[in-house]
């Protein structure tokens, strides 16, 4: 990925926290020089590992799975906020639109997980972490038998993560003055991710303006 200074991430914790906010990935690896990609929920153990662990779960019929290759490292993208940037927000006019986004680029090597009891183990952590952010009652007791039949129709992936890569565009290239005319300008319920990471940059790193 194509990262200018100004632009790029490295710090773990912001790059986890993006991913645990925006974690519908796109995996894409490699089967005969063709590319294969499925989009999936993903979990990640921060602690599991040298650097962490990437862990999802495919559909059996889904053949992706099948060409695999745990020798060979695989890419997983997570798209955080973006949006397009106009002119008329910043104090210097004269330039063009651009687009502020955050994304995060996860390599690692894959394992395929077939085992039963690891399965649910996967699938139930999943669960209980996406309905704690609703702050739902519901729990995995209610759908057992649709549960144990669906355990039958998947396969668990584990991806071991080697390098991560971070780009966090947000005008930092620009003059205080116009990051702080972007903020104001951009529309609160389509863009609070890109506000606040833009007022983030601008209390943390106050030396580059």
């Amino acid at each position: 990925m194509y990262i200018p200074s100004s632009f790029k991430e490295e710090n773990p914790k912001i790059l986890f926290s993006l991913i645990e906010e925006h974690s519908f990935g796109i995996l894409f690896s490699q089967h005969e020089d063709q590319p294969e990609v499925t989009h999936l929920p993903f979990l990640i153990d921060r602690e599991r590992g040298e650097r962490g662990t990437l862990i999802a779960h495919f559909a059996k019929a889904n053949k992706h799975w099948r060409k695999i290759d745990s020798s060979k490292e695989v890419l997983c993208v997570f798209q955080g906020p973006h949006s397009y940037i106009s002119p008329s927000w910043y104090k210097d006019r004269e330039t063009v639109p651009t687009w502020n986004y955050a994304t995060v680029h996860v390599y690692g090597f894959p394992k395929i997980v077939d085992n039963s009891d690891e399965l649910r183990k996967m699938v139930t952590k999943l669960t209980h972490y996406h309905e704690a952010k609703i702050d739902s009652d519901w729990n995995l007791e209610e759908g057992k038998a649709d549960f144990e039949t669906d355990l039958k129709a998947i396969v668990g992936l584990e991806i071991e993560i080697t390098r991560m890569e971070g780009k966090f565009k947000f005008n930092q290239n620009r003059s205080k003055e116009d990051q702080l005319g972007v903020i104001e300008n951009l529309d609160e319920m389509k863009a609070p991710g890109i506000k606040a990471i833009m007022k983030r940059n601008l209390k943390d790193d106050s030396s580059t303006l």
